[in-house]
């Protein structure tokens, strides 16, 4: 696959764009998680789209997003706030989740008053966060594919190829910045629910093989709202009782939803090379959040902590940018660094309100003279019906905490050593001095940054903790989304 020319540029040409404002693209993939990606040294041979922006630019290996779950994620992302300083802690609607204040400054906002044409395809879910954007809704376009099931994600996301690729390849005279957002692999949610329960698998030596922590060696060390996650997350439940054929299949729908999405971003970069502007815009590549893909025999995303769902792809190459490939180990919180890096790249100020870190020394090659001693995620809820709040402290040490106020749970793990997170080490004496320094962490956290977190409360139905902790323990019908429904309610025969 020939390089992309876009961001490969002589001595004089660098000089050229350093003259101008650069052009910004952001690609964001709604559910796409490292592991997919080849750049990061892991499934090979889908990504090379993505692999090909890698090698022309500098890739973090360890961004985390500040919440596994779609809205959050993405409001935070757009404000440089936490979910519980953006209001945003869910993915339920505006009776709970109120548009971000106006007073607020959000990426959008910063970038047009400083006379940039900020413009926005795709998949929205933001509260009010792209104020600023002028955005174009989707138009579906339904088809189908040969390996997998396909639904609106997939049908939407031809409107927004086809809408970024028509700005691109015209877009007028001035800066501008470029969100694409883009809803796959994220068709792999309702992938999981057309193949609910155990089914036959035709025997293939192409299916993917499974991830070394695909088996969970001990149910009871987890937190409780982790060991009955079955209990109040549909896919999960629908995923229960698969056999490992059946998650080697996941797996590999999975892979495929992102082959298509990778070459919608190969249309969109096309797009933006045939133009002459495509010589002075830097590229952005990220995701939401990411998705299991069978670790933890847990499929898609919610609730957990794991590396799977929280660390995310972020890619960034173009004009100025000297990395080739290199793979840079800082912690990033894409959250709060998203919009000072954009800012520290396009010669703008950020806010002063907000607290993140400027990544973009690291990206132009220079010296980071700030980094994060730890980076945080938080979980409040899906769509609040049950609520089970979580906070995670990933630290520079090397190691993962999380606690939720359920049960008082708490994991530690040693990523190092364990970077599947397999050996919960919280209730290891060997390991306490440890688990005291990430509790104090959490608690500056806390106090810095203003989060309620230890006044929520929980909300749980006792009936989704009955069965034994695991999801291969799970007694069909008890599940939140079947009690809303009464007529998918346990019977008599499967109490």
């Amino acid at each position: 696959m020939r390089t992309l020319p876009l961001v490969v540029m002589g001595a004089g040409a660098l000089a050229a764009c350093s003259r101008e404002k650069p052009n910004i693209l952001i690609i964001q993939c709604d559910q796409l998680a490292t592991r997919a990606i080849g750049a990061y040294g892991q499934i090979q041979g889908h990504t090379d789209v993505i692999d090909s922006l890698a090698r022309n630019g500098v890739i973090f290996d360890n961004a985390y997003t500040s919440c596994g779950l779609s809205q959050p994620s993405r409001t935070a992302l757009l404000t440089g706030l936490y979910p519980h300083q953006s209001g945003v802690r869910s993915n339920s609607g505006k009776w709970l989740n109120h548009d971000v204040d106006e007073s607020l400054p959000t990426l959008g906002q910063i970038f047009s008053d400083a006379g940039y044409n900020a413009v926005h395809f795709g998949k929205r879910h933001d509260c009010g966060a792209l104020r600023g954007f002028t955005h174009k809704e989707p138009v579906q376009t339904k088809y189908q594919d040969p390996l997998v099931p396909l639904n609106q994600d997939s049908f939407k996301d031809v409107g927004t190829c086809a809408d970024a690729v028509g700005f691109l390849s015209d877009p007028g005279e001035g800066p501008f910045i470029c969100m694409v957002d883009f809803q796959n692999p994220h068709n792999i949610c309702s992938y999981v629910g057309a193949a609910a329960g155990p089914h036959d698998v035709a025997e293939s030596a192409d299916l993917p093989p499974l991830p070394d922590n695909f088996e969970v060696e001990d149910w009871s060390a987890l937190p409780i709202p982790v060991q009955y996650l079955c209990c109040n997350h549909r896919r999960l439940e629908q995923a229960s009782h698969w056999s490992p054929e059946n998650y080697r299949q996941y797996i590999a729908a999975y892979m495929r939803y992102v082959e298509i999405v990778c070459a919608q971003i190969r249309q969109v970069l096309n797009a933006l090379e045939s133009t002459p502007a495509g010589r002075n815009t830097i590229i952005v590549l990220l995701a939401d959040h990411g998705d299991a893909m069978a670790s933890h025999r847990m499929v898609t995303k919610m609730v957990d902590f794991h590396e799977e769902s929280v660390k995310v792809p972020l890619i960034i190459c173009g004009p100025g940018i000297p990395g080739r490939g290199e793979h840079l180990g800082q912690l990033v919180q894409t959250s709060t660094d998203f919009i000072p890096t954009l800012c520290g790249l396009a010669g703008i100020q950020a806010p002063s309100s907000l607290k993140g870190i400027s990544q973009a020394p690291s990206v132009l090659g220079r010296r980071q003279a700030e980094n994060h001693s730890y980076v945080v995620s938080e979980w409040h809820s899906e769509y609040d019906r049950i609520v089970s709040p979580g906070r995670m402290i990933r630290s520079v040490e090397g190691f993962k905490y999380t606690h939720y106020l359920e049960g008082n749970g708490e994991e530690l793990y040693d990523l190092t050593n364990d970077p599947g997170e397999m050996h919960n080490l919280a209730r290891n004496p060997r390991y306490a001095d440890v688990l005291e320094r990430h509790r104090a962490m959490l608690d500056e956290y806390i106090a810095a940054s203003g989060d309620d977190y230890r006044s929520l409360q929980v909300k749980v139905d006792p009936k989704y903790r009955m069965h034994s902790p695991g999801y291969p323990s799970h007694i069909d019908g008890y599940n939140l989304w079947n009690f809303c429904n009464p007529s998918a309610a346990p019977s008599s025969e499967n109490p």
